[in-house]
């Protein structure tokens, strides 16, 4: 019946240079939620000279989150369009090009999967391309380095819990296991908050701290070791939610993802619990529904 609510935020920035891990003093503008739906995990992207954030929507109606997007002009944000229905709920949409396809690896360890969507025809129309493995692995994220293809993820092993750092590498069009996992174990700041990237030469891993509450906080993890053996991070910078400004007089009371592309910056905040009538007929359908 009270429902936490999030949002996302946006800003851009003079230059490629400044980010978050610089200055938090710009403000981000908020993107409006509409009246059944809210929006959380986003990732940029761009297509053809245009922008687009990619996020999770939340239907208070379905109960679960959903897949899509809105695109970013000079002039303002187009409206939220939802492009994928999973049998379950899912969330944290990392999105990249390769060989002008353009895929999505999102969160879905509801269905005890992970997979991958193929985009058919951008931006709206979208199918599952290949399953990566049957566990429940969340907020997974891809990078390349030294020509190997390497997963960063979190195993999920009890409900609700996050405390642990998986790596995986791609051989042969598999996914291999890391001989060290869990790399890293430790629930203040394990569970991933977005893309990994560069910054000042070095890779950056944001992560958020759910150790007091959903969304407490953003750590930002500089990697010190990654290959088929191991890995290491080393924390560098906490960004609280009343470190964030934004363009509007409301009261946030979480962060939990950030992404960044070129000049711009992307996060999500949440906003404190309050009734919701369309929250409350969705969870009664689906209690009916049992």
């Amino acid at each position: 019946m009270f429902p936490e609510i999030w949002c996302v935020a946006i800003r851009k920035n003079e230059n490629d240079g400044e980010s978050i891990l610089n200055g938090t003093e710009k403000p981000f503008i908020v993107l409006p939620n509409t009246k059944s739906m809210w929006c959380a995990d986003p990732f940029l992207f761009e297509k053809e000279g245009r922008l687009y954030v990619f996020f999770e929507v939340l239907d208070y109606m379905k109960r679960k989150g959903l897949l899509g997007y809105r695109e970013v002009t000079e002039s303002g944000f187009g409206d939220i369009k939802v492009i994928y229905e999973g049998d379950s709920h899912l969330s944290f949409p990392f999105i990249y090009e390769e060989n002008g396809t353009v895929y999505i690896i999102p969160e879905s360890f509801h269905s005890s999967k992970l997979f991958r969507l193929k985009c058919t025809e951008f931006p709206d129309s979208w199918e599952i391309d290949k399953t990566f493995t049957e566990d429940k692995l969340v907020d997974t994220v891809m990078l390349e380095r030294n020509g190997t293809r390497y997963y960063i993820s979190q195993r999920v092993e009890e409900a609700d819990v996050f405390n642990r750092v998986d790596l995986f590498y791609e051989e042969n069009g598999e996914l291999k296991e890391c001989a060290a996992n869990p790399v890293k174990l430790d629930l203040a700041d394990s569970r991933g908050a977005g893309k990994v990237f560069e910054h000042n030469g070095e890779l950056i891993r944001p992560s958020q701290d759910c150790s007091a509450s959903y969304g407490s906080a953003l750590y930002f993890n500089r990697i010190t070791r990654l290959d088929k053996n191991g890995y290491e991070e080393t924390p560098v910078k906490t960004v609280f939610v009343h470190d964030i400004n934004t363009d509007v007089k409301r009261e946030f009371c979480g962060i939990h993802t950030y992404n960044r592309l070129g000049n711009y910056e992307v996060i999500d905040l949440k906003l404190p619990a309050k009734f919701n009538l369309r929250n409350s007929v969705g969870a009664f359908i689906k209690l009916f529904k049992r």
